[in-house]
């Protein structure tokens, strides 16, 4: 049966980067396995909007994806901001093999990462719709999985942490 690994964290935490090693990993044993990535969801299907509202449409959208692939025995690592606890709880209830990974990271390194640089701009006033900032992230109440990576080290130690219970 096909598994959701869906790794969910504030931008700049390292969601994309621990899921792309445990895809990598996932990949190698079984390979029916793709990468959904939130960023690269919103620039294929065009996903432009980063309102509240618009944030959940496309999750949504992003579950949706995910359940098709599900549904033809591919299994799925999906990194996604998911700031919603409905989307949490809906896919617990929709998904049998699914693992919810939260990657956290305290608000002062993520704005010292600041890769986008999201954060600077939404501190200082120039942009809107940030999640943590002027959006209020909900963490997930009792995730499978909790991945503290406020200090960017032991990555390949992250990453076969998530692979040893998910196998």
């Amino acid at each position: 049966m096909s598994k959701l690994i869906w790794v969910t964290g504030l931008a700049g935490s390292g969601k994309t980067t621990i899921g792309k090693g445990v895809f990598q990993k996932l990949k190698e044993k079984e390979v029916n396995t793709v990468f959904v990535d939130g960023d690269q969801y919103r620039e294929v299907f065009g996903a432009s909007g980063y309102t509240k509202a618009e944030r959940l449409v496309v999750a949504k959208n992003i579950v949706k994806l995910c359940k098709f692939l599900i549904d033809q025995n591919i299994n799925v690592v999906c990194c996604t901001i998911s700031l919603f606890k409905e989307i949490h709880e809906q896919n617990k209830k929709q998904f049998k093999n699914y693992y919810e990974i939260f990657v956290s990271c305290e608000i002062e390194e993520l704005i010292k990462r600041d890769q986008k640089e999201l954060y600077s701009k939404a501190l200082k006033g120039e942009i809107k719709n940030v999640v943590g900032v002027d959006i209020k992230y909900n963490k997930p109440s009792n995730p499978f999985l909790y991945i503290d990576n406020s200090k960017k080290d032991g990555l390949t130690e992250k990453i076969n942490l998530i692979c040893k219970k998910i196998l």
